[in-house]
């Protein structure tokens, strides 16, 4: 099946819809919406969980007499691919 579709940049409904239609195609044909895998859905309290995670993490690597930098890009980048995988963090968030 082949569809042409009109993204008419001056009816914001109809740009609205159109992403619809294409969302719910990608859904029927790929198996998938066009943001499934961008999409994080929690809460605040969710949220807080997670600042609080992150918070024990940075404390206990940074308890020892090393020299790490608990504000350093390291440690957010870590924690952040954990969640963004829901890895090791036993599927809360």
């Amino acid at each position: 099946m082949k569809m042409v579709i009109v993204f008419d940049t001056d009816d914001n409904q109809g740009m609205r819809n159109t992403l619809k239609i294409i969302d719910q195609l990608a859904r029927d044909y790929l198996g998938r919406g066009m943001d499934d895998s961008y999409k994080r859905n929690f809460g605040k309290i969710e949220f807080i969980k997670m600042l609080r995670s992150f918070a024990a993490e940075v404390s206990l690597a940074t308890s020892d007499d090393t020299d790490e930098d608990g504000t350093g890009l390291r440690f957010a980048k870590v924690f952040s691919e954990k969640v963004w995988d829901r890895k090791e963090l036993g599927g809360r968030y």
